[in-house]
């Protein structure tokens, strides 16, 4: 017996997650190239429009200049009335609208005066008139006045408009659907590797803690036993064991809201001062075993922007560590207040930046230290300034190299303060 056919999977399917990004991502392309082709449209449809519009008035220029060589009112064709002036007496067309006749006009080219051109409505209707002075051979100068009914032009106008704004719109809609199906095409494989990297984030953050909840769990349990006969030293390394599994926890956390910006924690106070005690106690050992001495400077009070305080422990670390892996015998980290910002300076005396490094020192995978080949050396990824790099624009900040050459080297990443 065989089983009914299965439905056909839509390659377009995924996680909730991925398809409303996909889909978020497509709409703004969308609005965006949309918005662009309406201001194109608009600006050739003006362009258009401007240009039959004075073709329109050359052409309702040229039609009262010929006009005015009729010799007869009778015989001016439809839509054009002329007014004659013969002997004192004014002839005009036989249809001529009341009111029309523009006799000041007619006085004043009559005295001498110049062509007059002029616009008169009547009846709701739109005239242009041109009233001249005519050569004749035979009988000389003759006051010519005519008038050309508009109606024409401006059906003529109004039915451009209607064209330009009826292909304007079904351009705007051919347009609108060609970006959102192309703009899906285009954004669907970076949606899948931004969802791979979720993915991942998510798996390692997921492993990760279950180790750190067991070591956490362990160290407490160690700390709560009898502690009678234990050496003190012990006793400090099984507390820092505790803090420092809370603080990796609160690192993972912090990762997890880096790779998914979907997932926007609310900013906390944090205090700069208090943070950066912390990240030098957690960094003193390491300092020792160097041969360098870590110390702490500036402000001695509460330094507080608003954050994430894993992230913001992560800063510092970085920091200090990069200044561990270049200094000779000194690292000094600063927490201090310049105006509405406060400033993180991690200063070493090492040999500093190398020229060639400076411009490009916050960018990923970016070392000037070659990756370390003996066993046990640490190889160096070029990710420590980068991470401090983004970190700092999360919260609002930068973060630039204050000073480098032979007396070494001092990074400083400035945070608006708390309000």
């Amino acid at each position: 017996m065989t089983g009914a056919p299965g439905r056909r999977p839509d390659r377009t399917s995924g996680p909730p997650g991925r398809s409303d990004d996909l889909r978020g991502a497509s709409l703004r392309l969308t609005l965006q190239f949309t918005a662009l082709m309406l201001v194109v449209l608009v600006l050739v449809g003006g362009v258009v429009f401007v240009i039959v519009q004075a073709s329109v008035a050359e052409s309702v220029t040229q039609t009262l200049n010929a006009a005015t060589r009729i010799d007869s009112p009778q015989d001016a064709p439809e839509g054009t009335y002329l007014s004659i002036v013969d002997e004192g007496r004014v002839m005009s067309s036989p249809e001529m609208p009341a009111g029309l006749l523009d006799t000041d006009a007619m006085t004043t080219v009559a005295a001498g005066g110049g062509d007059v051109r002029s616009t008169r409505e009547v009846d709701g209707q739109e005239y242009r008139l041109l009233t001249t002075a005519v050569r004749d051979g035979r009988e000389g100068a003759r006051v010519v006045q005519v008038a050309l009914d508009l109606h024409e032009s401006s059906e003529e106008l109004n039915r451009l408009s209607v064209a330009l704004l009826a292909a304007g719109v079904v351009a705007l809609a051919f347009s609108g659907v060609a970006a959102y199906w192309m703009a899906r095409r285009a954004i669907r494989p970076l949606a899948e590797a931004l969802a791979l990297q979720r993915r991942f984030v998510a798996d390692a953050s997921h492993e990760l803690r279950t180790p750190l909840t067991l070591l956490s769990t362990r160290a407490q349990l160690l700390r709560r036993r009898d502690q009678t006969g234990v050496p003190p030293d012990v006793t400090d390394a099984v507390d820092e064991i505790v803090t420092d599994t809370r603080a990796l926890t609160g690192i993972l956390e912090d990762l997890l809201i880096a790779a998914d910006p979907r997932s926007v924690a609310d900013p906390e106070p944090v205090d700069l001062t208090a943070t950066a005690e912390h990240a030098v106690d957690m960094l003193r050992g390491d300092a020792a075993a160097r041969g360098i001495t870590l110390g702490r400077a500036g402000a001695a009070g509460p330094v507080v922007v608003p954050g994430s305080p894993a992230a913001l422990l992560r800063l510092i670390v970085a920091l200090v560590t990069n200044a561990l892996d270049h200094a000779k015998a000194s690292v000094v980290v600063s927490i201090d207040v310049d105006g509405r910002f406060a400033t993180v300076r991690v200063a070493d005396d090492g040999a500093g930046f190398a020229p060639e490094m400076v411009g490009t020192a916050f960018e990923r995978f970016n070392s000037g230290r070659a990756a370390a080949t003996e066993p046990g050396g640490t190889r160096h990824y070029g990710l420590g300034l980068a991470i401090v790099a983004e970190i700092t624009r999360r919260h609002g900040g930068t973060v630039a190299i204050e000073s480098s050459g032979p007396a070494g080297a001092a990074v400083v990443a400035r945070l608006p303060l708390a309000r």
